[in-house]
């Protein structure tokens, strides 16, 4: 699973985690279930997550095509698909399986948005 964490102020949250991690390491609490956690601010969330992102990560959830296929059923262009693809990937929320010369793109495991939920 990914979590997406937004926070208003990136520095301050980071302050927050490192004391945290001092608490841990001391012995003073016991550390949470490790969980891959995202961290955005409201300007980089918007940034990364486009609408054609979004709708990208939504066909996701249960597809079972390759990248070409994926772009048709979008009615978008190959190359933006691709790209947003290649983006997505970097940043943790895609995997990719590869078959011959055909790439089948995958969610890497649900995402889940906490502070909506």
């Amino acid at each position: 699973m990914v979590k997406i964490e937004i926070v208003p102020d990136m520095k301050k949250h980071m302050e927050e985690e490192n004391k945290y991690i001092e608490r841990v390491i001391s012995g003073r609490i016991k550390p949470k279930r490790a969980v891959q956690t995202v961290v955005f601010t409201p300007e980089t969330f918007s940034a990364v997550f486009s609408p054609g992102r979004i709708r990208l990560l939504l066909a996701l959830e249960h597809w079972n095509g390759n990248i070409y296929q994926l772009a048709k059923a979008l009615g978008r262009p190959y190359e933006a698909v691709h790209r947003d693809i290649a983006y997505l990937e970097g940043v943790g929320f895609i995997k990719i399986a590869s078959k011959g010369r055909s790439r089948f793109p995958r969610l890497a495991g649900p995402i889940r948005m906490p502070v909506f939920a």
